[in-house]
């Protein structure tokens, strides 16, 4: 069960993976490289903040689930449907070396490759201790796609990826539906024969 806040809960699941991986380590290359939710834009513009930008640049509902059948929570009670998203992050490191934007980038794609799915203790915020699940998958999206991102924020492409989140629920806050279960079912047939 996913409450409203279940974005944050998962944009706060992959920074604390980011965090543990690359601000926490031992690696002196990593070690204190601040892990940030504002985009590169709004870093650059607060004193050219450095650090790595997991920026939520767009959400989107997910078709295939929306066609669910609904929860029946009593012989007489249906659960409102929930609305199904997916979650797209676009990862940037912000620091000055050229090098060092390709080393954190590097570890970024290992952290993320070995958190593929988010369940139990990696669940942070609102969805500790739920039995949610979540998966994390690299989106490949071509230059022109990402140009176009960077487009909207009015800034210089940099070196970046993608990365979706699916699928993240958010539970209905009405009341559930009042309709009672199907007791008799009939089903008529007639067969349609071709008359000359």
């Amino acid at each position: 069960m996913s409450d409203f806040t279940v974005i944050r809960a998962a944009s706060d699941t992959l920074k604390s993976i980011l965090e543990t991986g690359i601000t926490n380590s031992p690696d002196p290359q990593l070690n204190g490289v601040p892990i940030d939710l504002r985009s590169p834009k709004e870093m650059r513009e607060d004193n050219n903040a450095s650090g790595i930008s997991l920026w939520l640049y767009r959400v989107g509902r997910d078709a295939d689930l929306l066609n669910r059948p609904p929860e029946r929570i009593s012989p007489n009670q249906f659960r409102r449907s929930s609305l199904p998203v997916r979650l797209y992050y676009l990862v940037t490191p912000l620091v000055a070396k050229p090098e060092d934007r390709q080393t954190l980038l590097g570890r970024v794609l290992q952290l993320l490759n070995d958190h593929t799915q988010l369940l139990g203790a990696d669940l942070q915020d609102s969805l500790v201790g739920s039995t949610d699940e979540f998966r994390v998958n690299l989106e490949t999206l071509t230059l022109e796609e990402l140009t176009r991102v960077w487009f909207s924020l009015s800034e210089p492409y940099d070196l970046s990826v993608s990365y979706e989140v699916q699928v993240v629920t958010i539970d209905s806050d009405g009341e559930p539906v009042e309709q009672p279960p199907v007791l008799v079912r009939t089903a008529t047939y007639e067969q349609i024969v071709e008359s000359s």
